[in-house]
């Protein structure tokens, strides 16, 4: 039996609990469990067995995957407490959801976990995970700027030049029942690649993504990918 362990950001959570199999073992970080809350709440997925663990995340995810915090003391707490979990609770068929750091997350644990995929596949398809024919029908445009890295953040120039109403982490939303409850409302998203994308995408809502020159496309959506909705900054004329 696959056990898998979700260490990663928000948007990665949101993809794996839609393409996960029924029979996987699901051990997530703690630090997940408020979008999982939303997602029951919201009725946007069927309720999961999931053990939440505190692996000592504060972040968006386990630091080890990320390169500002990644020597921090932080990342080293977090990865013995990985550590004593693997050995207190024993599994043969460990996996994390991509490969990126494998190596440095096996050393540090002393386990032997698997990765799903590749890194740098893309995600949807190596899920499985298919395009659902969403269809744009109604003028209620929502536009979720926001993003986890600065780069990926979608420029008040570009916002200016779209009808629509912005959305806004901090003023128009503070929660992630906020956030679904937002998309769920509109008719067409326009998103940043970052977890609102994902979430359009699960809530069964037309999207448009704007992502930096140079941005890779390995998080697209299969229908994004299929209708070619998405731009670069640098690209973009209208949606």
């Amino acid at each position: 039996m696959r056990r898998v362990f979700l260490l990663r950001a928000y948007g990665d959570f949101a993809i794996a609990v839609q393409a996960l199999a029924a029979t996987d073992v699901i051990i997530a970080s703690l630090h997940l469990k408020p979008l999982y809350d939303a997602l029951i709440s919201r009725g946007c997925i069927s309720p999961l067995s999931i053990g939440f663990v505190d692996f000592g995340i504060t972040g968006s995810q386990l630091n080890l995957f990320t390169n500002k915090t990644f020597f921090s003391s932080d990342t080293f707490r977090q990865l013995s407490k990985i550590k004593q979990y693997v050995r207190a609770n024993p599994g043969s068929s460990d996996f994390v959801e991509q490969s990126a750091r494998l190596g440095l997350l096996n050393f540090f644990t002393g386990h032997s976990f698997k990765a799903i995929f590749e890194t740098g596949q893309p995600v949807y398809a190596a899920y499985g995970l298919p395009a659902q024919g969403l269809v744009r029908n109604g003028d209620k445009v929502l536009i979720l700027p926001d993003a986890r890295l600065p780069k990926r953040v979608i420029p008040s120039s570009i916002l200016a030049r779209i009808d629509g109403q912005v959305a806004q982490f901090g003023s128009d939303y503070t929660t992630f029942e906020q956030l679904i409850d937002l998309i769920q409302a509109s008719d067409y998203v326009v998103t940043s690649d970052s977890l609102p994308l994902h979430l359009a995408y699960l809530c069964r809502k037309p999207h448009f993504i704007l992502y930096p020159d140079g941005g890779k496309q390995d998080f697209f959506t299969p229908d994004a990918l299929a209708s070619g909705s998405f731009s670069t900054f640098s690209q973009f004329t209208h949606v």
